[in-house]
């Protein structure tokens, strides 16, 4: 029957039956098609030449046979097919001469006017960068590699502490590449929602009401057309990028909390799903090893390390890093009694500024934050305390015992207004580089002159002030001349034994002016 007479019997059909009932039995009705004839398989040469892969890029990737040989080309340029071990050696050393030649190369342009403690510290960088020892054990000592990983697997020569915080210091330094590849990966997976649900409103999606083959190819169609087939290979990647990171976060062991935190995250995401290799196995492996370290000496550390937190060691890290954490929990400490001394103090007491001074010169918080922060205003006004050249001391420079009262006012008064001036510019835009979270402005250098200035008069203001009160004055104007300099501060420290002193010299001189005296 022809396909004609088939449609002209289909459409005379009872239209009751239905329309899948029809095509089900028009499509029984067409002969199936002849399979195609079988085609040879490639020789090795085919494939080779359909890759379309030469030299080094041949060598990197090769072509996988499936049966534990893979063609590559040697160093010669020559196509060969090798057991799979044959070519992973090959490409080992390919690696290593590779990096070593990317290390000489650097070294020529990036280190070669460093001096040598900076030249070494670079030399760590990039060979950790380009996981040059890693490469060249894989190389060169392929055997002490795997022997030394089947005993840290078994057990049977445990973790040193030295080899412990090596190894916490690359787990930690994997934690902002973490971060960010978890960002991205969140990213496609949103932006593929977002298109999901947009692609509705580009085209109805292909029904199901059809046969399954048919629908899977509509439906590949139609995640073409609508970019839903993009944004998936997107996020597949991104989870690729950030299975990977999680699977090098997993073998490494944890020798601090951070570390074991780090982790701890990796398994949180993988949840619902399953933990990355070998993420279990380490983190029982980490903490047996924070439980047992009873036995560490910790006053013995390895050569660069040093037992951190001092106070109750559980690792050992590289001295800058360790130094950098007791000096922030120094710091922490000596601001917190800093604050509950001074808040023990009475409000307005008059030797305050005298206490707050002997209490800084007894906790240390100001050389602690420049420790901190090398590049804190405090830390420049140490530096330029610690310079030979003594700075200028315009309190030494005025002989203020010599001065009349009314000579100690006008230099009171002036110190006083022109400190205040040099006070306000240096809160000025011009005086400053940047201000801190906590709103404290980073002089520049006119910023520190001003600030010098002020801080210099505000002690002329002081010394005046209290060359004041050391004076028993034996005339009208001398007493008043004192007392007004007095009254002002000692009303605004607001000590009521300072108040009741001065009150009580207001009325002495009130009694001599009516005659009383």
């Amino acid at each position: 029957m022809s396909f004609r007479a088939s449609l002209k019997n289909l459409i005379r059909r009872d239209p009751a039956a239905s329309l899948r009932e029809r095509a089900a039995d028009l499509r029984a009705s067409i002969p199936a098609p002849r399979p195609p004839a079988e085609a040879a398989l490639p020789t090795h040469a085919e494939e080779v030449a359909q890759a379309g892969l030469t030299g080094d890029v041949l060598a990197v990737s090769g072509i996988d046979h499936r049966d534990g040989t893979v063609s590559y080309a040697d160093a010669t340029g020559k196509v060969s097919r090798r057991p799979m071990g044959r070519w992973v050696a090959f490409n080992a050393f390919q690696m290593h001469s590779h990096v070593q030649s990317e290390i000489g190369r650097r070294r020529v342009y990036e280190a070669n006017r460093l001096p040598d403690d900076e030249r070494e510290a670079w030399e760590a960088k990039i060979r950790r960068e380009l996981r040059a020892d890693a490469v060249s054990t894989l190389t060169l000592y392929p055997e002490r590699a795997f022997r030394v990983e089947q005993d840290r697997r078994s057990g049977a020569e445990p973790t040193t502490a030295a080899g412990r915080a090596e190894t916490d210091a690359m787990l930690l330094a994997l934690a902002p590449e973490w971060e960010t590849a978890q960002d991205a990966y969140a990213a496609a997976i949103q932006r593929q929602i977002m298109v999901s649900d947009a692609a509705a409103n580009i085209e109805p999606q292909p029904s199901r009401d059809r046969p399954h083959e048919e629908w899977l190819r509509l439906v590949q169609g139609w995640h073409e057309r609508t970019g839903i087939e993009e944004v998936e290979a997107a996020s597949g990647e991104a989870l690729d990028v950030l299975c990977e990171i999680e699977n090098r976060i997993a073998a490494l062991p944890a020798a601090s909390l951070a570390g074991l935190r780090l982790k701890a995250r990796v398994a949180e995401r993988n949840d619902e799903v399953a933990w990355p290799d070998e993420l279990g196995t380490g983190l029982v492996r980490d903490l047996l090893a924070f439980t047992a370290g009873s036995d560490v000496d910790w006053n013995a550390p390895p050569p660069g390390f040093m037992a951190s937190p001092a106070i109750e060691p559980m690792n050992f890290a590289r001295i800058p890093q360790g130094l950098k954490i007791e000096l922030e929990r120094l710091h922490g400490v000596a601001l917190a009694e800093f604050e509950r001394r001074m808040a023990s103090l009475r409000e307005g007491q008059g030797d305050r500024l005298e206490r707050e001074a002997a209490i800084h010169a007894e906790l240390f918080p100001a050389p602690l934050t420049a420790a901190i922060d090398p590049d804190s205003a405090g830390a420049q006004v140490l530096a330029a305390e610690a310079d030979l050249r003594p700075a200028p001391n315009l309190v030494d420079m005025l002989d203020l015992a010599s001065a009349s009262l009314d000579d100690l006012q006008a230099v009171r008064d002036i110190a006083e207004r022109i400190g205040a001036v040099a006070y306000a510019h240096a809160w000025g835009p011009r005086c400053r580089d940047r201000t801190h979270p906590s709103g404290a402005p980073d002089f520049n250098a006119a910023g520190k002159l001003v600030q010098w200035i002020g801080d210099a008069l505000t002690d002329v203001e002081g010394a005046a002030e209290k060359e004041a009160r050391r004076r028993v004055p034996d005339n009208r104007e001398d007493r008043e001349t004192r007392l007004s300099m007095l009254a002002v501060s000692v009303i605004d420290n607001g000590d009521p034994e300072a108040i009741e002193e001065l009150a009580c010299e207001l009325l002495a001189h009130a009694k001599v002016e009516r005659g009383e005296g």
